[in-house]
């Protein structure tokens, strides 16, 4: 369903992802972990085109985008809208319009990217602000909500686009940590109602639980890849057995 393929990126002249390539298929639930630096978040917003790789290509259902240095794509090209349309994101820090109430900034895409009719958004904005657990926040502002409740808007915002995969970069980390888990919870929900996710997370018993396979990264590569059990509990690399060695209740 996606395809990452020898993606290459630096920025002045550091080179943070190293031919990285690796594929998601649909309704996985692919869960990607590593220390901090190791270029996880960098890599997400390639998928959904926020960060243009230098090389390397993306495919997403059959479309595709060769990258490479002679030939840069720029992020108003058309086809990348497209693409992007398809594959939501849901931003650690939220990223909601402050000045929108939670149904605002759900509907938003729905009217502005995919041209639907106000009262269809609408109908749908407050059926996926249910599905989260948010029925009656309708008309609060995103000052008026816990970050739990923020993130779940956000969460609701990319169902409401209906992606064909959602990319979740780390989702809980600007949480308090009694908030963290309403939030997987939802998540959790999504994974066994079949979506497809890409999530960076820091939530090693939420990787192990929720993910059908788990990627490791670290220096810009991925080091280690596969099942969540053999991932955690029989890693190959001495690297992951040393950052895993940090996350002992997990494994």
């Amino acid at each position: 369903m996606i395809q990452v393929k020898d993606i290459k990126k630096s920025f002045h002249q550091t080179e943070v992802l190293k031919n990285i390539s690796f594929q998601v298929e649909q309704g996985e639930v692919v869960v990607i972990i590593g220390p901090s630096g190791s270029g996880k978040s960098t890599l997400l917003r390639m998928m959904n085109f926020l960060e243009i790789p230098d090389e390397g290509q993306i495919i997403i259902d059959s479309k595709k985008i060769h990258f490479d240095r002679k030939r840069r794509k720029h992020r108003n090209d058309a086809e990348i809208c497209s693409l992007r349309s398809d594959v939501s994101m849901v931003f650690q820090n939220f990223n909601l319009f402050e000045h929108k109430t939670a149904l605002g900034n759900v509907i938003e895409g729905s009217i502005m990217v995919r041209k639907m009719a106000k009262e269809k958004a609408i109908h749908q904005g407050k059926e996926f602000l249910q599905k989260v657990g948010l029925e009656g926040k309708e008309n609060n502002y995103p000052h008026e909500l816990s970050g739990g409740q923020k993130q779940r808007v956000a969460i609701a915002r990319a169902l409401a686009m209906r992606p064909k995969a959602i990319l979740f970069d780390e989702p809980t980390s600007a949480l308090d940590p009694e908030l963290v888990g309403e939030v997987l919870a939802v998540i959790k929900k999504l994974a066994e109602e079949g979506m497809t996710m890409v999530i960076v997370t820091h939530e090693m018993g939420f990787a192990k639980e929720v993910g059908d396979r788990v990627i490791f990264m670290d220096g810009g590569y991925i080091v280690e890849s596969g099942p969540p059990k053999k991932v955690f509990e029989n890693p190959e690399s001495e690297r992951l057995k040393q950052f895993l060695s940090r996350f002992s209740n997990v494994v």
